[in-house]
């Protein structure tokens, strides 16, 4: 039974005498040493050299089963076995056999190949110290703590972070410090990391500002619980993170951004302040303008009734030449004045319910007589018989002879001028269309958005063909948003332009029953055709 037992161990075993002869040898012995010469202690040494783990080299009287035969027994004695191909980490047990006389008759050797093992441990020194190396040197501070807080490990991160507190427990922090969130507002206890990591709760860069006495980190916080196989809290890691010039640095940012946009506050309203005093200016610069051509204008007229007799031609001349200066006068001081009211936001709509249609076409003909007198052809269309839309009628009328004037003004003779109304479908809404086209000298590409700016002009030297004062056509677009449409332009040098309008498809509610239209010789539609015509030279 005894040799059955030998016979079948896992590791080598052998038995010598008290002279060093092998007496038995088992299996997985008779593996590892294949030679089957090895009958004795010295012929093993002639086969195999050992080494201690240091790499020193282990003389034969040293050896497990030297030390055996002497008496000694050894146990777990691990060294290292090279051969001419192979090496080999082996942990041997050595016991010596005594009669009764304690005196030796035999020794039993064991081997054991704890190569992997030692491979493996190995290993594992290696990544532990590179994990070591890593948690040392991290420029975040580590804690490891327990489910009492009690700390477990700390980086030196972690001692530089809390340098000034004497720590034993990650409550040793709280009890010297004050947590606040970063509106200053103190943090309770139980919501900070360890006690959210406590009860199981990631935390995700959690940011406070830590008074410690005098001193003030902001410190940012991430962590995990870990626990056993119960599910029962077993340790908790924490990372804190000094982020305290990084938000220095913000704070500085936010400070100066806010003293800037105060600044740029200051300036606007100062820019505002200065807007308001210029448009008051032009107010009343230009009520002041409109005084004296009131009298002149009255001065005029006066002339015309009471000397009309005792008038020459030449005379009557000056006169017109007054008179139409005069209006010239008058319509740039009405524009000064309505895009003053416009930009101040007191230019007031007052909309009634119209048939923009007949409107139009009254408008239309209200300027053949300056059409025909540059022996320009003027038509009016429309598909509509009649519409009725809420509009104001006089910032229509405004509207209309701006781009009737400019038409005339700046096409040739025997030239064409075509007015149309239709309905067209924007955005799923119906508008009525409004076009005036012109076989004019057109606009250049590069100035079409020009002409729609305050004092833009195509052209603005002193050889242009028309006069103008470059606010016209800012003033029609300002007039034509406040009745809520839009203008739009197409145009090609040398072939004219059509400025096309769109107005809502939209009635107003009345207070009371009101003429929606009055005849065609209205003073005010011809006081406003004259005034606008003005800057025309036949």
């Amino acid at each position: 039974m005894l040799e059955s037992v030998i016979e079948n161990m896992h590791d080598p075993c052998w038995i010598y005498d008290k002279a060093g002869t092998l007496l038995i040898m088992n299996t997985a012995g008779r593996k590892l040493y294949k030679h089957e010469t090895i009958i004795n202690i010295q012929a093993i040494h002639k086969e195999f050299e050992c080494f201690d783990l240091e790499g020193n080299e282990i003389p034969q009287e040293k050896s497990a089963t030297r030390r055996a035969l002497r008496g000694e027994i050894v146990r777990n004695d691990v060294f290292i076995v090279k051969s001419a191909d192979n090496l080999q980490f082996i942990e041997s047990n050595a016991i010596p056999i005594f009669d009764r006389n304690q005196n030796i008759v035999s020794v039993v050797i064991s081997h054991r190949d704890v190569t992997e093992l030692k491979n493996a441990e190995k290993e594992l020194r290696m990544q532990q110290e590179q994990l070591e190396a890593i948690v040392e040197n991290m420029s975040d501070a580590l804690f490891v703590i327990d489910n009492e807080g009690v700390y477990k490990r700390i980086n030196k991160a972690g001692w530089k972070l809390f340098q000034s507190i004497d720590i034993q427990k990650f409550g040793d922090v709280y009890s010297a410090t004050r947590f606040y969130d970063l509106d200053g507002i103190e943090t309770k206890k139980e919501d900070l990391p360890y006690s959210q990591i406590k009860k199981g709760i990631c935390v995700n860069n959690q940011e406070f500002m830590v008074k410690f006495g005098l001193e003030t980190k902001y410190i940012s916080f991430s962590g995990s619980p870990l626990f056993d196989e119960d599910m029962k809290f077993l340790m908790g890691i924490i990372c804190a993170r000094n982020i305290t010039e990084s938000m220095k640095s913000q704070i500085k940012i936010r400070e100066q951004q806010e003293k800037t946009l105060q600044a740029e506050k200051e300036k606007n309203e100062i820019l505002q302040k200065s807007i308001e005093m210029k448009d008051e200016f032009f107010s009343i610069i230009s009520h002041e303008f409109r005084t004296p051509l009131t009298v002149i204008n009255s001065a005029v007229q006066a002339m015309e009734y009471i000397c009309k007799n005792d008038l020459s031609d030449k005379a009557k001349g000056f006169l017109n030449n007054i008179r139409r200066n005069s209006n010239r006068q008058l319509k740039l001081i009405n524009n000064i004045l309505d895009i003053t009211r416009a930009n101040a936001g007191h230019l007031k709509m007052n909309k009634r319910n119209v048939d923009i249609v007949l409107l139009t076409k009254s408008i239309t003909e209200s300027i053949k007589t300056f059409a025909l007198e540059k022996r320009i052809k003027l038509s009016f269309s429309s598909t509509l018989s009649k519409k009725e839309i809420g509009i104001d009628e006089e910032k229509y009328e405004r509207i209309l002879l701006n781009l009737l004037s400019n038409a005339v003004k700046f096409s040739s003779l025997g030239k064409s001028i075509t007015v149309k109304i239709s309905q067209k479908v924007v955005n799923r809404k119906y508008n009525v269309c409004i076009q005036v086209r012109d076989q004019g000298a057109g606009i250049p590409e590069d100035k079409k958005d020009l002409i729609f700016k305050r004092f833009g002009q195509v052209d603005s030297s002193l050889t242009r063909q028309a006069e103008g004062s470059g606010i016209g056509l800012s003033l029609v677009k300002m007039l034509v948003e406040l009745l809520g449409g839009e203008i739009m332009l197409k145009t090609k040098e040398g072939a004219g332009s059509t400025f096309t309008l769109l107005l809502p498809n939209e009635k107003v509610i009345e207070t009371q029953n009101e003429i929606i239209f009055q005849e065609i010789t209205d003073k005010r539609l011809i006081r406003a055709t004259t005034i606008e015509f003005s800057d025309i030279y036949i």
